[in-house]
Protein backbone atom coordinates (compact mmCIF):
# COMPACT_ATOMS: atom_id res chain seq x y z
CA UNK A 1 0.00 0.00 0.00
CA UNK A 2 1.32 3.33 -0.37
CA UNK A 3 2.00 6.37 1.89
CA UNK A 4 -0.72 8.41 0.52
CA UNK A 5 -3.40 9.19 2.55
CA UNK A 6 -7.13 8.46 1.40
CA UNK A 7 -9.84 9.76 2.99
CA UNK A 8 -13.24 7.91 2.46
CA UNK A 9 -16.65 9.63 1.43
CA UNK A 10 -20.27 8.60 1.48
CA UNK A 11 -20.78 10.26 -2.02
CA UNK A 12 -20.10 12.54 -4.43
CA UNK A 13 -21.44 15.80 -2.85
CA UNK A 14 -19.55 14.59 0.32
CA UNK A 15 -15.94 14.49 -1.65
CA UNK A 16 -16.95 18.17 -3.09
CA UNK A 17 -17.39 19.48 0.71
CA UNK A 18 -14.37 17.67 1.45
CA UNK A 19 -12.32 18.62 -1.17
CA UNK A 20 -14.00 22.20 -0.61
CA UNK A 21 -12.44 22.03 2.91
CA UNK A 22 -9.21 20.45 1.95
CA UNK A 23 -8.71 23.40 -0.22
CA UNK A 24 -9.14 26.63 2.35
CA UNK A 25 -7.14 24.55 4.44
CA UNK A 26 -4.04 24.17 2.33
CA UNK A 27 -5.12 27.86 1.03
CA UNK A 28 -5.24 29.77 4.29
CA UNK A 29 -1.46 27.36 5.88
CA UNK A 30 0.14 29.12 2.07
CA UNK A 31 -1.11 32.48 2.80
CA UNK A 32 0.35 32.36 6.29
CA UNK A 33 3.81 31.30 5.38
CA UNK A 34 4.05 32.91 2.28
CA UNK A 35 1.39 35.17 1.72
CA UNK A 36 0.05 33.87 -1.48
CA UNK A 37 -1.48 30.06 -3.04
CA UNK A 38 -1.02 28.74 -6.05
CA UNK A 39 -3.55 26.55 -6.91
CA UNK A 40 -2.90 24.64 -9.92
CA UNK A 41 -6.32 23.33 -10.85
CA UNK A 42 -7.54 20.00 -12.65
CA UNK A 43 -10.66 19.70 -15.30
CA UNK A 44 -12.60 16.94 -16.44
CA UNK A 45 -16.13 16.26 -14.91
CA UNK A 46 -14.70 16.54 -11.09
CA UNK A 47 -13.92 20.80 -10.33
CA UNK A 48 -17.19 22.47 -11.37
CA UNK A 49 -19.49 20.54 -8.03
CA UNK A 50 -15.74 21.53 -6.03
CA UNK A 51 -16.32 25.01 -7.22
CA UNK A 52 -19.88 25.51 -6.21
CA UNK A 53 -19.22 24.20 -2.79
CA UNK A 54 -16.43 26.20 -2.82
CA UNK A 55 -19.10 29.51 -3.25
CA UNK A 56 -21.06 28.41 -0.56
CA UNK A 57 -21.51 31.94 1.51
CA UNK A 58 -19.93 30.64 4.92
CA UNK A 59 -16.83 28.60 2.71
CA UNK A 60 -16.37 31.53 0.05
CA UNK A 61 -16.00 33.64 3.14
CA UNK A 62 -12.91 32.04 4.59
CA UNK A 63 -11.15 31.14 1.25
CA UNK A 64 -8.52 34.00 0.81
CA UNK A 65 -9.60 34.56 -2.69
CA UNK A 66 -7.33 37.72 -2.78
CA UNK A 67 -4.76 35.95 -2.37
CA UNK A 68 -5.10 32.49 -4.87
CA UNK A 69 -3.72 32.18 -8.15
CA UNK A 70 -5.65 29.63 -10.25
CA UNK A 71 -3.15 27.71 -12.73
CA UNK A 72 -4.03 24.75 -14.63
CA UNK A 73 -1.74 21.00 -14.72
CA UNK A 74 -3.16 20.20 -18.08
CA UNK A 75 -5.48 21.36 -20.78
CA UNK A 76 -7.41 20.62 -24.08
CA UNK A 77 -5.79 22.60 -27.05
CA UNK A 78 -9.06 24.18 -28.13
CA UNK A 79 -10.21 27.93 -27.54
CA UNK A 80 -11.32 28.99 -24.34
CA UNK A 81 -14.69 29.04 -25.18
CA UNK A 82 -15.02 26.07 -26.25
CA UNK A 83 -16.87 23.55 -23.91
CA UNK A 84 -14.07 20.96 -23.64
CA UNK A 85 -11.80 23.67 -22.45
CA UNK A 86 -10.48 23.40 -18.68
CA UNK A 87 -11.88 26.89 -18.18
CA UNK A 88 -15.43 25.87 -18.83
CA UNK A 89 -16.55 25.28 -15.42
CA UNK A 90 -14.19 27.94 -13.58
CA UNK A 91 -16.21 30.35 -15.71
CA UNK A 92 -19.50 29.03 -15.51
CA UNK A 93 -18.95 28.66 -11.47
CA UNK A 94 -16.17 31.02 -10.13
CA UNK A 95 -15.86 33.73 -11.91
CA UNK A 96 -19.78 34.21 -12.78
CA UNK A 97 -22.02 36.10 -10.46
CA UNK A 98 -24.70 33.93 -9.26
CA UNK A 99 -28.30 35.14 -8.33
CA UNK A 100 -26.71 38.45 -7.33
CA UNK A 101 -23.66 36.92 -5.72
CA UNK A 102 -20.33 38.70 -7.24
CA UNK A 103 -17.74 36.24 -8.23
CA UNK A 104 -15.18 36.26 -5.40
CA UNK A 105 -12.33 35.59 -7.75
CA UNK A 106 -10.77 38.40 -10.06
CA UNK A 107 -10.36 37.32 -13.51
CA UNK A 108 -6.66 38.16 -13.39
CA UNK A 109 -5.89 35.49 -10.82
CA UNK A 110 -6.73 32.86 -13.02
CA UNK A 111 -4.15 31.80 -15.34
CA UNK A 112 -5.18 29.51 -18.47
CA UNK A 113 -2.67 27.77 -20.61
CA UNK A 114 -2.98 30.51 -23.89
CA UNK A 115 -4.14 28.18 -26.65
CA UNK A 116 -4.81 31.10 -28.89
CA UNK A 117 -1.16 30.82 -30.08
CA UNK A 118 0.38 28.93 -32.82
CA UNK A 119 1.28 25.80 -32.03
CA UNK A 120 1.30 23.31 -28.86
CA UNK A 121 5.03 24.26 -28.32
CA UNK A 122 4.03 27.94 -28.53
CA UNK A 123 1.81 27.68 -25.57
CA UNK A 124 3.94 25.56 -23.21
CA UNK A 125 6.59 28.44 -23.84
CA UNK A 126 4.51 31.03 -23.01
CA UNK A 127 3.06 29.01 -20.06
CA UNK A 128 6.15 28.37 -18.07
CA UNK A 129 7.19 32.38 -18.91
CA UNK A 130 4.32 33.06 -17.44
CA UNK A 131 4.74 30.85 -14.24
CA UNK A 132 8.01 31.89 -13.85
CA UNK A 133 7.11 35.37 -14.12
CA UNK A 134 4.26 35.18 -11.35
CA UNK A 135 6.88 34.22 -8.95
CA UNK A 136 5.98 30.60 -8.31
CA UNK A 137 8.79 28.78 -6.79
CA UNK A 138 10.95 26.49 -8.61
CA UNK A 139 12.02 22.53 -7.29
CA UNK A 140 15.40 21.97 -7.64
CA UNK A 141 14.18 19.89 -10.69
CA UNK A 142 12.81 22.99 -12.33
CA UNK A 143 9.22 22.07 -11.93
CA UNK A 144 7.18 24.88 -10.56
CA UNK A 145 6.30 23.88 -6.94
CA UNK A 146 2.32 24.70 -6.36
CA UNK A 147 1.11 24.92 -2.89
CA UNK A 148 -1.84 22.79 -4.04
CA UNK A 149 -2.36 20.11 -7.39
CA UNK A 150 -5.40 18.86 -8.18
CA UNK A 151 -5.96 16.12 -10.43
CA UNK A 152 -8.53 13.68 -11.51
CA UNK A 153 -8.23 9.91 -12.75
CA UNK A 154 -8.63 8.72 -15.82
CA UNK A 155 -11.19 5.16 -16.38
CA UNK A 156 -7.28 4.30 -17.99
CA UNK A 157 -5.26 5.06 -15.01
CA UNK A 158 -3.80 8.77 -17.00
CA UNK A 159 -3.94 11.69 -15.11
CA UNK A 160 -2.83 15.57 -16.11
CA UNK A 161 -2.58 14.48 -20.00
CA UNK A 162 -0.34 11.93 -19.34
CA UNK A 163 -1.30 8.85 -20.68
CA UNK A 164 -0.37 4.72 -20.39
CA UNK A 165 2.60 4.95 -22.24
CA UNK A 166 3.52 8.48 -22.90
CA UNK A 167 6.80 9.92 -22.40
CA UNK A 168 5.61 12.26 -19.86
CA UNK A 169 5.59 9.49 -17.79
CA UNK A 170 8.99 8.86 -17.86
CA UNK A 171 12.28 10.80 -14.89
CA UNK A 172 13.57 12.43 -18.51
CA UNK A 173 10.67 14.04 -19.80
CA UNK A 174 10.35 17.51 -20.10
CA UNK A 175 8.83 19.88 -17.79
CA UNK A 176 5.17 20.08 -19.82
CA UNK A 177 4.56 19.40 -23.76
CA UNK A 178 2.24 19.27 -25.82
CA UNK A 179 0.33 16.18 -26.45
CA UNK A 180 -0.87 14.73 -29.75
CA UNK A 181 -4.96 13.99 -29.37
CA UNK A 182 -5.63 10.02 -27.72
CA UNK A 183 -7.14 8.18 -30.06
CA UNK A 184 -8.21 5.71 -26.60
CA UNK A 185 -9.91 7.51 -25.36
CA UNK A 186 -12.25 10.46 -25.89
CA UNK A 187 -12.21 13.81 -26.33
CA UNK A 188 -9.73 13.66 -29.14
CA UNK A 189 -8.00 16.45 -29.84
CA UNK A 190 -4.76 17.61 -28.61
CA UNK A 191 -3.85 18.95 -25.00
CA UNK A 192 -1.01 20.79 -23.30
CA UNK A 193 0.11 19.26 -20.08
CA UNK A 194 2.95 19.22 -17.40
CA UNK A 195 4.39 16.09 -16.91
CA UNK A 196 4.59 13.81 -13.59
CA UNK A 197 6.80 15.59 -11.47
CA UNK A 198 4.75 18.25 -11.30
CA UNK A 199 3.08 15.91 -8.40
CA UNK A 200 6.34 14.99 -6.78
CA UNK A 201 7.46 18.72 -6.62
CA UNK A 202 4.38 20.48 -5.18
CA UNK A 203 3.65 20.68 -1.46
CA UNK A 204 0.49 19.36 -1.79
CA UNK A 205 -1.49 16.87 -4.01
CA UNK A 206 -5.14 16.39 -3.93
CA UNK A 207 -6.48 12.98 -5.91
CA UNK A 208 -10.60 13.16 -6.58
CA UNK A 209 -11.87 10.02 -7.60
CA UNK A 210 -15.94 9.93 -8.02
CA UNK A 211 -18.44 6.76 -8.92
CA UNK A 212 -18.36 3.59 -9.72
CA UNK A 213 -16.98 3.77 -13.31
CA UNK A 214 -13.47 4.33 -11.87
CA UNK A 215 -13.51 1.41 -8.79
CA UNK A 216 -11.99 -1.05 -11.13
CA UNK A 217 -8.96 1.56 -11.86
CA UNK A 218 -8.96 2.70 -8.63
CA UNK A 219 -8.33 -0.72 -6.81
CA UNK A 220 -5.57 -1.10 -10.17
CA UNK A 221 -3.64 2.38 -9.00
CA UNK A 222 -3.77 1.45 -5.07
CA UNK A 223 -2.70 -2.48 -5.77
CA UNK A 224 -1.97 -3.26 -8.34
CA UNK A 225 1.90 -4.57 -9.74
CA UNK A 226 2.00 -2.03 -12.98
CA UNK A 227 4.30 0.86 -13.02
CA UNK A 228 3.66 4.54 -13.57
CA UNK A 229 4.53 4.00 -17.35
CA UNK A 230 1.64 1.99 -17.28
CA UNK A 231 -0.52 3.88 -14.76
CA UNK A 232 0.52 7.31 -14.46
CA UNK A 233 -1.49 8.73 -11.66
CA UNK A 234 0.45 5.92 -9.57
CA UNK A 235 2.46 8.87 -9.43
CA UNK A 236 0.30 10.51 -7.05
CA UNK A 237 1.12 7.69 -4.47
CA UNK A 238 3.26 9.92 -2.02
CA UNK A 239 3.39 10.91 0.92
CA UNK A 240 2.01 14.57 0.18
CA UNK A 241 -1.20 13.56 -1.71
CA UNK A 242 -4.36 12.98 -0.47
CA UNK A 243 -7.27 11.38 -1.93
CA UNK A 244 -10.84 12.36 -1.32
CA UNK A 245 -12.94 9.02 -3.09
CA UNK A 246 -16.62 8.03 -2.82
CA UNK A 247 -18.02 4.62 -1.40
CA UNK A 248 -18.52 3.57 -5.18
CA UNK A 249 -15.06 4.46 -6.51
CA UNK A 250 -13.60 2.51 -3.61
CA UNK A 251 -15.92 0.05 -3.86
CA UNK A 252 -13.18 -2.70 -5.20
CA UNK A 253 -10.65 -1.67 -2.91
CA UNK A 254 -8.89 -4.59 -1.42
CA UNK A 255 -9.22 -4.48 2.37
CA UNK A 256 -5.95 -4.33 4.37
Amino acid sequence: MSSAKIKLCVDAAAVADATAEFVIEVALHAVKERGVFHWCATGGSTPAALYAALREPTRSARMPWEKSSIWFGDDRYVPRTDPLSNLASIDAVLLADHAGALSPLHGARVHPWPTNVPSPDDAVSAYLHELYAAGVPTAASGYPTFDLVMIGIGGDGHCLSVFPGSPLSLPEAPIAAGVPAPTHIEPHVPRLSFSLGLLSAARAVCAVVVGSSKSVMLDKIMHGSEGVHELPAKAALIPTATWIVDQAAAANLQRE
